[in-house]
């Protein structure tokens, strides 16, 4: 993908940033910082709000680079090559050289992206309920809650069974799995 840098390496993969995702970290914390965290707790001063919205825009890149790190390392546990993977303006995306050897493996790579993405909406979620219980109020939990919510949604969209969505790829190892025939299901997948 041109106008690609390099962040550098993680277990071994390389990781790379598109320019579009300044456009959408800003758009993030624009709609944080002057909408969602002062409509929930008025008071606080821009500042805080702007701090906390752009910590809070990268959490949730660092969740979308999980998500992908989770898809190339099963890949690569499963026999298949990650050229790399690169964030941009609608997400993130594994560059995978290879094709998955079989429905299971196919499965284990699609599947975990989004199971990554609902076990961090999870945590987040338990992080701010616990935070709740603790009587914690403020713009911080706000934004923790933010982020549970945004996992949960990150996860159940990539699970829509259409491509190229994770969803899509899980209904390709559905197929492929019914019909041994990794051809066929790829038409099915994507019809």
């Amino acid at each position: 993908m041109k106008a690609t840098f390099t962040l550098g390496r993680i277990a071994g993969i390389k990781v790379g940033v598109h320019w579009s995702v300044v456009v959408i970290l800003l758009l993030l914390a624009l709609g944080l910082a002057e909408g969602r965290l002062p409509e929930a707790h008025p008071g606080s001063s821009p500042l805080v709000y702007w701090g906390l919205a752009v910590a809070t825009s990268l959490v949730f890149l660092a969740s979308l680079l999980a998500h992908e790190m989770a898809h190339s390392v099963v890949a690569r546990r499963n026999g298949v090559e990650v050229e790399d993977i690169v964030l941009w303006l609608l997400g993130g995306a594994s560059r995978i050289r290879s094709e998955a050897p079989s429905p299971g493996a196919e499965l284990r790579i699609a599947g975990v992206g989004p199971l990554v993405s609902l076990v961090l909406g999870a945590l987040f979620g338990l992080a701010a309920w616990i935070l709740g219980l603790l009587s914690v109020t403020g713009p911080a939990v706000e934004a923790v809650v933010w982020l549970a919510g945004i996992n949960i949604l990150l996860a159940l969209f990539n699970s829509v069974p259409a491509a190229p969505l994770d969803g899509g790829r899980l209904l390709r190892a559905f197929l492929w799995w019914r019909t041994g025939d990794r051809l066929r299901a790829t038409a099915g997948a994507t019809a």
